[in-house]
């Protein structure tokens, strides 16, 4: 039999599904959650749509990481990735809320995706269906909010009532801290969110910026000259944001820096009790602005 551990109380999953989950998790491929965590907490992921110039693509569905990637190296123009349609949304609401129950839709932050505003819409239209939608921004995105969305689903399968389920989601996505690192400032100026002369000037000086999210959007947290000093610089963040010896969950994301990423763990493991962790390759509406090389830490306290 297959156990899920909620923080140290076992829960039977086969139990939690003869009768059916009182509250049912949906959130889209922004999260960054791994396909088996998905499947195996029982979360609905809702792909985003990936645009290169006039075709569009599913995420994960019609293309994965490996070929986005290589088609990002391939193009210097924009790309583009943007929110599932409302009637994706209403598709996946409608399928989670059979047997009568509730769903929560968690979505990246409003500055980031217009995902909160389309789930929304598909909220209001199934509700005159008799379908109950609770719909939660983050104020994250990648695995800052996949962290909400995992301990969502394990309190839904815990069978908690909605309310708590979505203050669960409010709770870690008020902990979670964010920080990341790009080996280069081209994606970024590529897609309109850095100037020309400051991606020229990054480029000469050789800067190596340290990102965080603050109250839903990205802000500069460091930078680093070269990069030799990048790992130094983005655990200093980390430090300055959470004490060492803290108890935490870890998630390393990368864009093709596997043994990066697998660096960074091991330096935060040194630093924090870390109770769960894994290491996961951020998908295109992280990527596409990152770009190869970047890696990052989305981590919170737990009690």
């Amino acid at each position: 039999m297959r156990r899920i551990c909620i923080w140290g109380h076992p829960l039977s999953r086969s139990v939690m599904t003869m009768a059916g989950p009182r509250v049912r998790v949906v959130t889209d491929t922004v999260s960054d959650v791994p396909d088996d965590i998905a499947r195996d907490l029982g979360i609905t992921l809702i792909p985003m749509v990936i645009r290169f110039g006039d075709e569009q693509v599913r995420d994960r569905v019609e293309m994965d990481i490996k070929t986005f990637l290589a088609r990002l190296a391939a193009t210097k123009e924009p790309v583009r990735t943007s929110q599932p349609s409302p009637g994706e949304f209403i598709e996946a609401f409608r399928k989670a809320a059979r047997g009568g129950a509730t769903v929560v839709s968690i979505q990246p932050s409003m500055k980031f995706s217009g995902a909160y505003q389309t789930a929304c819409i598909a909220r209001d239209i199934v509700a005159q269906e008799g379908c109950r939608v609770e719909v939660v921004d983050t104020r994250n995105a990648s695995m800052a909010q996949g962290w909400a969305v995992i301990e969502a689903a394990r309190a839904a399968l815990a069978g908690l009532p909605v309310e708590d389920v979505v203050e669960r989601v409010k709770d870690v996505s008020r902990k979670v801290k964010t920080f990341l690192t790009l080996d280069t400032l081209a994606y970024l100026q590529r897609n309109g969110r850095l100037g020309r002369v400051q991606a020229l000037l990054g480029a000469l000086l050789q800067l190596k910026p340290i990102l965080t999210v603050r109250d839903g959007e990205l802000g500069l947290a460091d930078a680093a000259v070269g990069a030799s000093q990048v790992m130094s610089r983005l655990v200093l963040s980390i430090r300055r944001s959470i004490s060492e010896g803290a108890r935490v969950a870890l998630a390393v994301v990368h864009v093709s820096a596997r043994e990066k990423a697998e660096q960074l763990r091991d330096e935060l493991g040194r630093l924090y009790d870390v109770v769960e962790s894994l290491i996961t390759e951020t998908g295109p509406a992280i990527a596409a602005n990152v770009g190869p090389g970047g890696f990052g830490a989305m981590l919170y306290e737990v009690d």
